[in-house]
C-alpha cells in the first residue's frame, strides 16, 4: 500500500468512523494479496469512501467519466486510485484498465448494480463484474452496505452504518454448476448474479 493511499485511508476511516459509528465486520477475510474484486451494494454517495477505508487493501474504484472534469473532484479521485468510465457504453477502455489493475495483484472496487439505487434495494448485477471476474480470474469479495444512505442521522446514532464483507468466491463458484463456462455475455450475467445473491446472505446474516 503507497505511503499516501495508506495516511488518506486512515484519516478517511478516523473520521467516518467518528462520523458514522460504523460497524465493520468480515475484513480479516479479504485476502492480503493477488488480484481482487470488492464487489458491494450501493445506496449511497459515501458507499466508496466507506468501502474503501474500512478495507484493508488499497483499491482502486471506477468512477463515471463526468466526475474527473470537475477540476477539484477530479483531481482527489485521481489520487486515490480512480478510473474513469463511461456509463451507458461498452467503454472497452475503462474495462482494460481495470482488467490490467487485476492482472497486476491489486484490489478494484465495483458496485455491480452499475449505479447508485436510491430505494435501497438490491437490484440485479450488469455483467462488467463477471467479465472482469472471469477475465482476469480475480477473486470476488462481496460486501453489504447499510445505514449510509441515512447521514443526517448518524450523529445521534439514529442510524448506524454497517459494512460486512464476505469470505473471497472465485468466478466458477459465483457462476455455479451447469453454467457454460465459455465467456461471455451469458456466463458474465451468471456470475455478476452469483455476487448479488453473495451480497443478499450478507444483508440477511446467513453468509458462510
Amino acid at each position: 500500500m503507497s505511503a499516501y493511499y495508506s495516511a488518506s485511508r486512515l484519516a478517511i476511516a478516523a473520521i467516518l468512523r467518528v462520523l458514522s459509528g460504523w460497524r465493520v465486520s468480515g475484513r480479516e477475510g479479504i485476502p492480503t494479496s493477488g488480484g481482487l474484486i470488492v464487489a458491494s451494494n450501493h445506496i449511497s454517495f459515501w458507499d466508496p469512501p466507506l468501502v474503501g477505508a474500512a478495507c484493508p487493501r488499497e483499491l482502486h474504484f471506477l468512477a463515471k467519466e463526468e466526475l474527473f472534469r470537475q477540476p477539484v473532484l477530479g483531481a482527489l479521485i485521481r489520487s486515490v486510485n480512480a478510473i474513469p468510465i463511461r456509463r451507458g457504453v461498452a467503454d472497452l477502455s475503462g474495462m482494460s484498465r481495470a482488467i490490467e489493475v487485476l492482472r497486476r495483484g491489486e484490489g478494484l472496487l465495483m458496485f455491480p448494480e452499475g449505479s447508485r439505487m436510491r430505494d435501497g434495494r438490491l437490484h440485479p448485477a450488469r455483467p462488467g463484474v463477471g467479465l472482469l471476474a472471469v477475465h482476469a480470474e480475480a477473486a470476488v469479495v462481496p460486501c453489504h452496505v447499510s445505514g449510509s444512505d441515512r447521514p443526517a442521522r448518524w450523529l445521534g446514532r439514529r442510524a448506524r452504518v454497517k459494512l460486512d464483507f464476505g469470505p473471497p468466491r472465485r468466478w466458477q463458484e459465483l457462476a455455479g454448476p451447469g453454467v457454460d463456462p465459455t465467456p461471455g455475455r451469458a456466463l458474465y450475467q451468471a456470475v455478476g448474479d452469483g455476487v448479488m445473491r453473495e451480497i443478499a446472505a450478507l444483508r440477511e446474516g446467513r453468509a458462510a
